[in-house]
């Protein structure tokens, strides 16, 4: 997942009219998108990559979101190719997936008790769970328990099981660069107001 910004073919144009001058204005101009790019990256991971946006961990995809330059006036706000989170930094767009079980009938999702105080599993699957059974609650929904009392009503949930799973991207990845235009723009025009 990258947003691409490129300079437009008027801004090249004009570059080559300037001849000698346009080589220090190419200069600035890539200097500037450099440190926007890298803003912008900072931008995404510190505003709109936090859990409650997410809706989940994000440690190793914020680590991953960088800003750079792939030429001279093309700058790149995203996640580099073959990194450790190609299989999820779709959750930066605003992509939908629909995941499936893969060798199961059903999802195992942790809630509740089956989660750390950090969002983490307590187990990997209820197969780890001693003396866990399989219940339906009151709204027909299928769960996976233990006991924690001595009346049947003392039940902590700690997996909910599901056919399938609708999962939408943030969109954390376009709304922290359009909130870093104004500075990507500023840090050009710096750039260039030091070269000339």
């Amino acid at each position: 997942m990258k947003i691409y910004l490129e300079m437009g073919s008027e801004f090249n144009r004009t570059i080559a009219e300037l001849s000698a001058s346009g080589t220090n204005i190419v200069l600035a101009c890539s200097e500037g998108l450099a440190e926007g790019v890298k803003f912008a990256a900072n931008k995404v991971v510190n505003e709109h990559l936090i859990g409650q946006d997410l809706q989940t961990r994000t440690g190793n995809l914020k680590r991953a979101v960088d800003g750079w330059l792939e030429a001279p006036l093309d700058g790149i706000v995203g996640v580099r190719e073959k990194s450790a989170v190609d299989a999820y930094k779709w959750l930066l767009g605003t992509e939908q997936k629909t995941i499936t079980p893969k060798n199961a009938a059903f999802l195992c999702i942790p809630i509740g008790a089956g989660l750390t105080a950090a969002g983490v599993a307590r187990y990997a699957s209820p197969r780890q769970v001693p003396n866990g059974f399989f219940f339906k609650g009151k709204s027909g929904g299928l769960f996976f328990g233990i006991k924690t009392g001595k009346t049947d009503r003392s039940i902590k949930a700690l997996f909910i099981l599901k056919k399938s799973v609708t999962v939408t991207g943030s969109g954390a990845l376009l709304a922290g660069v359009l909130d870093s235009v104004d500075n990507i723009t500023q840090s050009i025009s710096d750039k260039i107001g030091n070269k000339i």
